[in-house]
Formats: structure tokens, C-alpha cells, sequence
């Protein structure tokens, strides 16, 4: 398994690689392992290995473990890159109704996005876009306080997330935060065998024929027809 996308301009202490290195040679025979088990097996603490996620830009343990288990699995193997613009208008057609009755039936209240890294860009466009057809909308990162969503929880209509490989912890977690409140979540991701999926209500998969690349240095045509298809959503959704 190739770490040095992880890895690179890191600064690792010898016992920082040897753990990593440990758990992405055993990946496959960690799934249910608690924390401390592991922790132990290496002769550390649960604190150390939840340093290393961070030092790698991961949220904790749990967003670093799907990482590695995601680029040992076969189907994520690289793959030529192919440029595929079509939209599958027939098939999301269902999707776009039950958001527009969603929307219809809340009309006071917000459309909120969240989504974090690049897919925050492509989450400021959809905001943007909303906003100039005349849709209340509300724009989250990862950068701004929990709470915005949290203490506004009675005022979203629908939550609204991106996250290119579907495990993306932040994003995961304000999911179950709006299933707990009986708020829809629509999802636009690259994988379908996510653990985000299980939290959406509505979701719309765009091929990612990199998903390995997740500091997004390679060519990539994800999040270009991840635009796209929202440009056609946004289409879709303000005609009456």
C-alpha cells in the first residue's frame, strides 16, 4: 500500500511510520477493533495513535482507519481517467421530485450545505447558486463553529453534504446529527459502499475515478461533473 500521499510533508517520529505502517499492512484484520486493543498490541496508548491520525489532517483514529481500508480494497484500485459528462436524468428524476417536496413543504426554513476540503468549493458554488434563484440557503465548513447547525437544527429544511469518499468524519457526524432530528440529508459523493450512504435520505453518486487521491493532486474529473450535475439539479429544482 503506497502511504506516500499521506505521508508527504509530514513531519513522522520513527514510532509514528511503525504504527502506520502496522495498520495499513493489518487494515483488513482491524475492522471492530477497539482503539485501546490496538494500542496495545504496539505498545502505545489510544492518545498516541490519535495524535498520528491528526499530524496526517484525519479528524481521529476512525477517519484515518477508513482511509487506509478504502486503498486496500481492490475496486479502489487506480484507473485510467476517463471524462464522462452524461447526466442520468432518468434515473435521478425521483431524487429531484422528493427534494423539491421536501423544499415545498418547508419553504420557511433553510437548505443547509456543509461539506469540508475541496468539496467545500464546489458546497460555496451550490450555496451561491441557490441563493441567486431565490432559496433560503445556509453554507457550513469545517471551519465554522458546530453550533451553527446544531442551534439551528428546527430552522433546515434539508441538509445538504459532500464528501468524495463517504467517510469523511465531519461530514458523517452532522448526518447522524440531522437523522436524529428527523432532517433529511442529501448526499453527493464518489462512494456508493460509504458509511455516509447508511446516513442519507436521497443520495447522488458521480464516478470518482481516483479515489485514492484524497489530497485531490492528481487529474480528477469527480468533482467537474460533480458541478455539473448540480448545475442540472439547481435546473431541475427552481422550475415550478
Amino acid at each position: 500500500m503506497d502511504l506516500e500521499l499521506v505521508t508527504k510533508g509530514k513531519q513522522l517520529s520513527d514510532n509514528d511510520r511503525t504504527i502506520l505502517t502496522y495498520l495499513a499492512a493489518h487494515v483488513n484484520e482491524l475492522d471492530g477493533v477497539s482503539l485501546r486493543k490496538i494500542a496495545a498490541t504496539l505498545y502505545t496508548s489510544p492518545a498516541t495513535i490519535v495524535r498520528l491520525a491528526q499530524k496526517l489532517d484525519f479528524s481521529g483514529y476512525l477517519e484515518l482507519f477508513y482511509f487506509l481500508k478504502n486503498q486496500y480494497q481492490p475496486h479502489n484500485q487506480l484507473v485510467e481517467a476517463t471524462v464522462d459528462i452524461s447526466i442520468p436524468t432518468e434515473k435521478i428524476a425521483p431524487s429531484i421530485l422528493n427534494m423539491k417536496k421536501i423544499y415545498q413543504e418547508n419553504q420557511g426554513k433553510f437548505i443547509t450545505i456543509y461539506a469540508t476540503g475541496f468539496s467545500s468549493i464546489v458546497a460555496e458554488y451550490l450555496y451561491k447558486k441557490l441563493l441567486v434563484n431565490g432559496i433560503k440557503t445556509l453554507f457550513v465548513n469545517a471551519a465554522d463553529s458546530s453550533g451553527i447547525i446544531n442551534n439551528n437544527a428546527d430552522n433546515i429544511s434539508m441538509l445538504i453534504v459532500i464528501s468524495k469518499s463517504g467517510e469523511t468524519q465531519k461530514v458523517i457526524e452532522k448526518m447522524h446529527f440531522s437523522q436524529e432530528r428527523q432532517i433529511p440529508t442529501i448526499l453527493f459523493t464518489g462512494n456508493s459502499q460509504s458509511r455516509a450512504t447508511e446516513a442519507a435520505t436521497i443520495i447522488f453518486e458521480v464516478a470518482d475515478e481516483r479515489p485514492l487521491d484524497s489530497q485531490n493532486i492528481k487529474y480528477n474529473s469527480f468533482f467537474g461533473k460533480l458541478m455539473l450535475l448540480m448545475e442540472y439539479i439547481v435546473q431541475e429544482f427552481t422550475q415550478s
